[in-house]
């Protein structure tokens, strides 16, 4: 049975492997992406990504250095709404919605798993620790990759329905005769 350091360095490893395939995944999604919606949310779940990681990593080098725990993953990054985020960065006009390309739907079920996987990961971990100050810091983890999955599946239904999207969205409703905002 692995040490708690090496269980620690090998939670590490491993979120920091599934970090860089989800940034470089979002990176390339969004310099290929025709939609600006799509652009801006690939760039904010890119920029998260790489936030993520640079902490993490830090984290790690501080652990390797001997540093506790306790200290090093005292750090809980503010909880942000992305989807906030992106609606400040862009503004969709209904007579506008876009079609999305077999690639960026690719893209989006392609970060939804990664997602996912980093979830399990985190939550797997967070099951096996006895840590109370690690058990909050992977349900941080977890819950900040909740939020990115999210925010793809939120785009993934703007690009395959984009007028139920913008009903919902817009807080639309029918009255019968049609949509009243």
């Amino acid at each position: 049975m692995a040490s708690a350091g090496e269980a620690l360095a090998d939670l590490f490893c491993k979120a920091l492997e599934v970090k860089e395939k989800k940034a470089k995944l979002y990176e390339e999604a969004m310099a290929s992406c025709s939609d600006a919606v799509g652009r801006e949310t690939f760039r904010i779940l890119f920029e998260a990504e790489k936030a993520h990681e640079k902490a993490l990593f830090e984290m790690q080098e501080a652990l390797k250095a001997g540093q506790d725990w306790a200290d090093v993953c005292r750090y809980v990054p503010p909880e942000e709404d992305l989807f906030a985020r992106l609606a400040q960065r862009v503004s969709v006009e209904k007579d506008k919605l876009p079609e999305a390309c077999t690639d960026e739907i690719r893209a989006l079920e392609t970060g939804v798993q990664l997602e996912e996987a980093s979830i399990r990961l985190f939550e797997e971990k967070a099951r096996e620790t006895t840590d109370p100050s690690q058990k909050a810091f992977l349900d941080r983890l977890s819950s900040e990759e909740r939020e990115h999955r999210r925010l793809l599946q939120d785009l993934k239904f703007y690009y395959t329905d984009p007028q139920g999207w913008f009903m919902e969205k817009s807080r639309a409703r029918l009255d019968g005769a049609g949509a009243v905002t």
